[in-house]
């Protein structure tokens, strides 16, 4: 993906940030459920997502 905010004028770069880290998140999920595996996911203090997958369903 490219991006270009003109220099600011045409959006914040921490909204993309958001932005490239929920679809990174949501694909990391779809592709670990397809895979028959338990996906958890965590906020962090930062406003990182921590993403923890479970292999094979095991807790």
């Amino acid at each position: 993906m490219k991006f270009d905010n003109y220099n600011g004028h045409w959006g914040k770069q921490e909204e993309l940030n958001k932005f490239l880290q929920a679809y990174t998140v949501e694909k990391a999920r779809l592709e670990a459920c397809k895979k028959g595996h338990r996906v958890s996911e965590a906020k962090l203090e930062d406003g990182s997502i921590k993403v923890t997958v479970h292999v094979g369903g095991a807790a």
